[in-house]
C-alpha cells in the first residue's frame, strides 16, 4: 500500500493533508477516554483511525478494519481540523469499503461474535440464562467490581483495561423480585377501569 493508493482515493486522498496538530486528537469523545495510541496505530487520534487502514490496507487484519469504526461521528474533528479534512466524510467512506472487502468472506471472529450475540438476545430465554451465568461469572472472577486480566481472546481488552464485573442481579431479575412490575401493573388497571 502506501501514500501513492492513498492518493487515488478521490475522498480518502484529503487525509495527506493532515499537519500533525492533533486538533482532532484533543476534540474526539472517543480518544478523549481511551487515549491516541489505544488502537496500535502509529498515528494517533481520528486521523490515525483513516490513515492506519488506508495505509496498511483495508482487508489486512481485524485491527486495522475496525479503526474506522472506532468513532461518533459528531464531527467536532471537522470542525477544528485547521486544513479542513472531513475526518467523518472520510471514516464512513472507509466503513463501506470494510464492508465491501468482508462481504464475501467467510465468517471471521467479529461476525461470529455478533452473530452469536444476535442469537442470544433475540430470545427472552436464553438471554435471562446469560444474564444469571454473567452474574455468576461476576462474582467469581470479579473483585472490587472489576474484573482483571482474562486469557486470550478476551486479553486483547483486559492487558489495556479492567473489565467491569456484570452485576449480580439482572435489572429483570429485579423487577420481578421486588414489588415494582406489580405497582405499575396496578396502576394500568385502575386507570383502565377509570375509562
Amino acid at each position: 500500500m502506501g501514500r501513492t493508493s492513498v492518493l487515488a482515493d478521490e475522498i480518502g486522498r484529503q487525509a495527506l493533508r493532515c499537519i500533525r496538530c492533533s486538533a482532532c486528537l484533543n476534540v474526539c469523545p472517543v480518544y478523549e477516554r481511551t487515549g491516541g495510541r489505544a488502537y496500535g496505530s502509529v498515528y494517533p487520534g481520528p486521523i490515525g483511525a483513516i490513515l492506519t487502514p488506508m495505509l496498511r490496507g483495508i482487508g489486512t487484519d481485524e485491527a486495522t478494519d475496525s479503526l474506522p469504526y472506532a468513532s461518533s461521528l459528531c464531527g467536532a474533528c471537522f470542525e477544528v481540523c485547521p486544513v479542513l479534512i472531513d475526518i467523518p466524510e472520510v471514516l464512513v467512506h472507509l466503513r463501506e469499503k470494510v464492508v465491501d472487502t468482508h462481504r464475501w468472506r467467510p465468517l471471521g471472529g467479529v461476525a461470529m461474535a455478533m452473530g452469536g450475540a444476535s442469537w442470544l438476545l433475540t430470545d427472552r430465554r436464553r438471554l435471562a440464562l446469560l444474564q444469571k451465568v454473567a452474574g455468576f461469572s461476576g462474582r467469581v472472577l470479579g473483585r472490587q467490581g472489576r474484573i482483571g486480566p482474562m486469557p486470550a481472546p478476551l486479553n486483547r481488552w483486559t492487558d489495556a483495561r479492567d473489565a467491569p464485573a456484570p452485576p449480580r442481579e439482572s435489572f429483570r431479575a429485579w423487577w420481578a423480585r421486588t414489588d415494582a412490575g406489580r405497582g405499575l401493573q396496578r396502576a394500568g388497571d385502575d386507570e383502565r377501569e377509570q375509562r
